[in-house]
Order: structure tokens, then sequence, then C-alpha cells
């Protein structure tokens, strides 16, 4: 009675183009079952690592095995390497076969197990592609580290960039150039401008092309990759530490330094609560109720037509309910009374640069101490590469002092960016705040509803009082104040209210028009 078998045959990746290919496995297996008079009742190939039995075929195969035991006697494969490449789990393996009545068997490397000396040769056959296995495993190890130490970014590229190659036809990670890598440019920076906290930023981002989770939006504003270091992992002795990549830096330390400081707690200037941000209601949390005195919430309702209506309103039972569109369309009116004359600005522009010219030179005095602290460090580095060179220290103590001081030359470079930041002319932010004072009102009606809120809580220290007949004269910051008064639009009620009183109560519309209550709070 002829023998009945399975034919197995494995390829990883990397082996098809040295003599293991699928087709020359499947032929050499098939003649050789044709030449013995054997029957081959089923074929099964994989394209998976040896390291694990774990692969989609080779499970099938025991499932068929399971399901017609004693049907099948023998599974061929061409050698024992393509039977597995780890020595405990095919020990395991070929146990199991036997406990079911099968015996696994390689027709270049044929073994009888009725033979005790057959065991040696099966740990032989094991065992030497389970080490070729490690030992390729550790030269990758080793090449990747070591490729790392020279800078360069080995794995998948950063968000922002692509994998092009050098003039050395080495491959490297390059600036896209394109939105992908506008968009990380602008989570870096508005960021740092403190107008959002993380996840409302990742949500406005997200929208606009960044396909960012939680996590990894979290990890890009922490990924020193995008100033143009590499992280080399730890190893044995060796601590993990950042070096000098050989890719282009796209975001500049200052920003990504000050993005660190924010998310460490160590600067005040983020919200630290995420909410919804419609922009039917820019003015929400800024306004108070006129008779109780408490914050103004906002809702929407939705008329017989289905059609939504929004509206401020206070939830503590006092009656104040205004139209959302009218009420912010006055607020616009009461920032177009914020004027000031040029005359007026360009001399409060030159204070202003005559005092952060003032404040430059301190700075400076600042920066030179910390670059004579650097030039120590590098001389502390120096030195102990030459005591280790001359014998007085080992090299273990020598990698602990190495890593200690680059840890410091890494806080201080940091250090050092920002007060080179700080003494940058400011000549050109200083005009382009000036024209939005003089602008404002063009400037809220352009911008989204977090700028929108940004500019109110900058102007307004105080909440706003809507009342029927308009806002109450609200209370602005004294610079605005000054420049206010110097202005040839000042012109308001000096009564404390809007001079403009041409829009009567915005209270309820009757009902039957649109609904007089609310579908719950936005």
């Amino acid at each position: 009675m002829k023998r009945k078998i399975i034919i197995y045959t494995r390829v990883s990746t990397d082996e098809q183009n040295n003599g293991y290919s699928p087709a020359d496995q499947k032929d050499k297996l098939y003649k050789y079952c044709e030449h013995n008079n054997i029957e081959v009742v089923g074929f099964y190939h994989d394209d998976a690592s040896g390291k694990t039995f774990n692969r989609p075929e080779w499970l099938k195969i025991v499932a068929f095995i399971k399901k017609n035991r004693g049907y099948i006697d023998n599974i061929l494969f061409l050698k024992w390497d393509r039977f597995s490449r780890n020595v405990a789990e095919a020990y395991i393996t070929i146990r199991d076969l036997k406990r079911l009545g099968i015996e696994p068997q390689a027709i270049e490397q044929p073994l009888d197990f009725e033979i005790p000396e057959s065991k040696i040769m099966l740990a032989v056959y094991l065992a030497a592609p389970e080490v070729d296995n490690d030992r390729r495993a550790l030269n990758i190890f080793h090449g990747i580290r070591r490729g790392k130490k020279e800078g360069r970014w080995l794995g998948a590229r950063l968000r922002g960039y692509i994998n092009t190659r050098d003039l050395n036809n080495r491959p490297i990670m390059a600036p896209e150039g394109g939105k992908q890598e506008e968009l990380v440019k602008r989570a870096f920076a508005e960021f740092e401008s403190g107008l959002y906290n993380i996840e409302e930023l990742r949500l406005k981002l997200y929208k606009e092309g960044l396909k960012c989770n939680r996590n990894s939006f979290w990890m890009l504003l922490r990924n020193k990759g995008y100033i143009g270091k590499v992280l080399v992992p730890a190893f044995k002795e060796e601590s993990a530490h950042w070096v000098d990549g050989i890719h282009q830096a796209i975001i500049n330390e200052p920003t990504f330094y000050a993005v660190q400081d924010i998310i460490e707690g160590r600067k005040k200037n983020m919200p630290n609560k995420f909410q919804t941000i419609r922009d039917e209601f820019p003015l929400r949390g800024f306004l108070t109720c006129a008779q109780c005195g408490r914050t103004l919430t906002a809702s929407s309702s939705k008329g017989k037509m289905g059609v939504l209506y929004y509206y401020y309103h206070c939830n503590k039972g006092c009656n104040e309910r205004y139209k959302a569109s009218l009420i912010n369309g006055k607020f616009e009116a009461v920032l177009s009374e914020i004027k000031a004359n040029a005359q007026s600005l360009r001399l409060f522009g030159e204070i202003l640069k005559i005092g952060f010219k003032n404040k430059n030179s301190v700075v400076r005095v600042e920066l030179e101490k910390m670059q004579k602290e650097i030039g120590k460090q590098k001389q502390r580095l120096k030195n102990a590469k030459d005591m280790v060179l001359d014998g007085e220290i080992t090299s273990s103590d020598y990698k602990e002092m190495k890593y200690e001081i680059e840890e410091i030359l890494e806080r201080l470079a940091s250090e050092e960016a920002k007060l080179i930041s700080g003494i940058e002319n400011n000549g050109h932010l200083i005009n382009e705040g000036l024209d939005v004072i003089q602008n404002i009102e063009m400037y809220y009606h352009s911008k989204d509803t977090v700028a929108k809120q940004r500019i109110v809580s900058s102007v307004y220290p105080e909440k706003l009082i809507f009342e029927k007949s308009g806002y109450r004269t609200p209370k602005t910051l004294n610079v605005i104040s000054l420049l206010n008064r110097f202005g040839e639009a000042s012109k308001g009620n000096k009564k404390g209210k809007n001079s403009d009183f041409s829009v009567s109560s915005l209270g309820v519309e009757p009902e039957g028009v649109e609904p007089s209550s609310k579908k719950g709070n936005c």
C-alpha cells in the first residue's frame, strides 16, 4: 500500500534567492514522491519565518491531521531548516506529531528515528539553522545600531518626510515638502502658541489631513527626530542616547523644547480642559448674565421645519436668552471701536523695540555664560577620553562619564537655543501685533473660533455683560485703553453703554416662529 504524505515547503523573504524558492522545493519533493511511489494527498506552503510554528499553512496541516487521524503517514520537506529554525519548538512539535502517528522527514537530510544515534544528527540539523538565524539577526542588529550611531534614521519614516537616496545612493529620510510636512510644522507651532490643548489640536489637524490617533500625536510632539536627532537604544552597559542625524530637521530647537516645556507642565499657557468648540458660539465662556452674574451657556433649538436656532442663555431661571447671531454681530461692533491713530502706534512700537533691545543686552550676558559652560563640559569629555586612552580610568567609567556629560550638554544646548531665540530681532513681531490692534475687527472676523476666543481673552480681562440695549462698555487691558484714548475713532457713550442702540431686545422670538425650549446644551 502506498504511503500517504503531505508535502510542505517554506520560505522567508530573505531566503528566496538562496536556493530555497518555493517552486524549486516543490519540484524536488514531487519528483521524490514519484520516484518512490508515494501518494501526495496535500501540498502546503508558508511564506513565514521558521522561528515559530505559528504559521498559517502549518496550522492548517495540524488541523487536517487531527481531523483525519491515521490517514497520513509522513510530512515531507526538503531540509530540516524548512521544518524549523527553533530547536526547542522543533522537538516539541516532533513529539506531538509522533503522538498523532505522523513522522516528519527531510528528503535531503533523511533520519531513521529507530536508531538512537539519529538524535545526534537531528540535533545538528536543527541547531545549525537556528545558530545561522541568530548570527544573521545579531549582524543585522549591530548593523542597524552602527547606522543609527552614524546618524541614519532606520525604520519607518517620520510623518512629514519621504524615503529617498543621498548622493552616494544610500537610503535617507528627507522632508516631504508637501501637505504632511506643513501639518507637522503647524502642530508644533500651534501647540507652542497656547491656543490649543493636545486633543483639540489633534482633532483640528486630523480634519485637515494629519491622520493621527491620540497616542501617535503625543509621540509626534515628543519625537526628537523632527529636530534632526536619532535615538541609539540601550545595549548592555551602554545607555540609550540621541545623536545628530544626517537627515534635515523640519522643526527648530527653540520651538521643540518650548513644546516639551508645555507638555511637562513647566509652562502654564496651555488650556488644561478640553471642551467642544462650536463656530456658532465664539463668545461662550466670556458672557455674564446681567441679572445673576453667572456665566451664560449656549445651546441650539430645533424649529418646526427642522432648522436649528442658536442662543446664549442663563441656566439659573433668569430668562436671559439671546440669539447668538445677533449677539456675535454686536460684539464685532464693539471691537470696531478699538482704534488708535498711526502716530500713537508708531510711538508705542518704538518704546517696545527699545525695551526688547535693553532686554537683549542682558540675555547676551546669560548666553555668553551658557556658551562658556558648554565649552567647559566639552573639555571635560575630551579629558575623560584622554584618561581612558592613558589607562587612568576604565572604559566602563568613561561610558558612565560620557553619558552624564552628554545629558548635561543636551540640556545646555536646549537652554542656549532658547536664549538665542530670545535675542532675535522682534521688530517684525511688534509690527504685526500693532497691525492686529489697528485692525482688530477685521482679524477677529477672519479667524477661526479658537483664535477668536484668544483675541477676546487677550483684549478683555473681565467677562462681558450684554443687556437688551447692547453691551455694557467692556473694560479692556490697560495698553489697549491707553492706545484707544489717543485714537481718533474712540467715540463711545460716556454713560457706560454702547453707542449703538439701533437693535432692540435680542430676546426670545414669539412662540411658533422659533421654539422657546432648548434641546440641551452644546
